[in-house]
């Protein structure tokens, strides 16, 4: 289904976020001239024009309508979707139409998801095929809605750079050319209803592509070892000594080699096994190992990823807002490894076992821990369950106290490491407002006298 095939057909927006008001501006293009209407439970933005509806109205409006466009944000049961589908009306997303619209160009699509690792590993592939000469659009979970960059990257020919949440995964119909799986673990366990349904979900990207596509997928993950294969298409492993992987600081093909990691400024082992992900990837768009050498030569990271905030009140500040997992925050851990001495983490909770954080804190030689709440409390269970000895653990009110106490507590000289292993709900509206209060308030410390 593209959106010139919606010209003709009344049509509702369920949820009006960024991908809501892509899909509007995409229909306009393509000559809509039906009904178009909001099915939102949030308040209309000021000065909007379409038709609103939320609530009874919202179900009751389904009678007349041809077609739903889902938005991401909205899961599948909530009550618009879950009465469309008993009605038999077609629910769609912004994805699908963009899916649909380049497979009628032509144009090659690389959907990237994982867990964690999505937003670099995309960034990275954009610019390893800039410098290797294709012209790329970064799209999706990352970057501009990807409805809105149809006419750009079909003028310049552009291979489409998707990364994709398992929300927009969720109801893919086609999967794209070429699909790169990262690393699963637990995560959005209450949008999707059970980690199995989540896992399925990101899947789905590669168990709805045609024969002729290829996966790429993470040989080391052993959630997807167990899950292999994915769907029709042909596979490709990389982190296996087979395929693409990281050994003794190089990067390898194989028993080729390819070249070293002294000039990559990305840290830890996860970025640069996600970087074989990305040699991967261009290897099946024509693109040499020399052009992601080029981009790892010059790429130091995303905002909230492992971000270097400098050093201030004596004691040096990374800000790892994005980590909402145990895992992630482990394997922030591994990336500061020898360095890191403290950590604060802490957040919405959503049960996960935070036993790996609690290793990862043994293992990598923390001694400071400032936690705050939800979570809080739950690893510093874990750590008295794993008999983890010799850390000063302090349960803090909220972010800025935990801040206030490492500034005095921490030893003078060290890195402090700021990876909540959990969502930022409730305390903040996502991960990017999380990370700016945490830089806002380690600039504003004082310096120790």
């Amino acid at each position: 289904m593209r959106t010139c095939d919606l010209a003709e057909t009344d049509v509702g927006l369920a949820g009006f976020g960024a991908e809501g008001r892509a899909t509007r501006s995409a229909l306009r293009r393509a000559g809509h001239r039906r009904r178009l209407v909001v099915l939102d439970d949030a308040a209309p933005r000021e000065g909007e024009t379409l038709e609103w509806l939320s609530g009874a109205p919202a179900i009751e409006a389904l009678a007349s309508l041809g077609v739903v466009v889902a938005s991401p944000g909205l899961p599948p049961h909530h009550p618009v979707l879950v009465e469309a589908c008993r009605r038999g009306i077609p629910v769609t997303t912004a994805t699908n139409l963009f899916l649909a619209e380049m497979a009628a160009a032509g144009r090659p699509v690389v959907g990237i998801t994982g867990s964690k690792g999505k937003s670099t590993t995309s960034t990275l592939l954009h610019r390893a095929l800039e410098a290797g000469g294709r012209p790329a659009a970064l799209v999706g979970n990352i970057g501009a809605p990807a409805l809105d960059q149809v006419e750009d990257i079909l003028a310049r020919g552009a291979v489409a750079v998707m990364e994709t949440s398992s929300y927009q995964a969720h109801h893919v119909e086609r999967g794209p050319d070429l699909v790169v799986l990262l690393d699963l673990f637990p995560e959005h366990v209450p949008w999707h209803g059970s980690v199995e349904t989540y896992y399925q979900a990101k899947l789905r990207l590669a168990r709805t592509q045609p024969e002729n596509a290829t996966t790429i997928w993470n040989g080391a993950s052993a959630e997807l070892r167990a899950r292999e294969p994915f769907g029709p298409a042909r596979h490709v492993a990389y982190a296996t000594p087979a395929g693409f992987h990281f050994e003794a600081g190089i990067f390898r093909r194989g028993a080729q080699k390819l070249f070293d990691d002294s000039r990559v400024r990305l840290r830890g082992l996860h970025n640069r096994v996600n970087a074989c992900a990305v040699l991967a990837a261009c290897e099946a768009l024509s693109v040499e190992p020399s052009a992601v050498e080029t981009a790892l030569d010059d790429f130091e990271g995303l905002p909230h990823r492992l971000e270097p905030l400098g050093e201030m009140g004596g004691l040096s500040w990374i800000n790892d807002a994005i980590s909402t997992a145990p895992e992630s925050a482990a394997a922030a851990l591994e990336a500061f490894s020898g360095m890191a001495r403290a950590l604060i983490a802490g957040g919405h909770d959503r049960g996960l076992d935070f036993a790996p954080l609690a290793r990862a804190i043994a293992r990598h030689g923390i001694r400071h821990v400032a936690l705050i709440p939800d979570t809080g409390a739950r690893i510093a269970e874990a750590l008295r369950s794993e008999r983890v000895a010799g850390v000063v653990v302090r349960e803090c009110a909220d972010l800025a106290e935990a801040v206030s106490w490492m500034a005095r507590e921490a030893p003078r000289g060290s890195t402090v490491l700021f990876s909540p292993a959990s969502p930022s709900y409730g305390s903040f509206r996502n991960f990017e407002e999380r990370g700016d209060t945490f830089r806002r308030l380690v600039h504003s410390l004082p310096e120790p006298r």
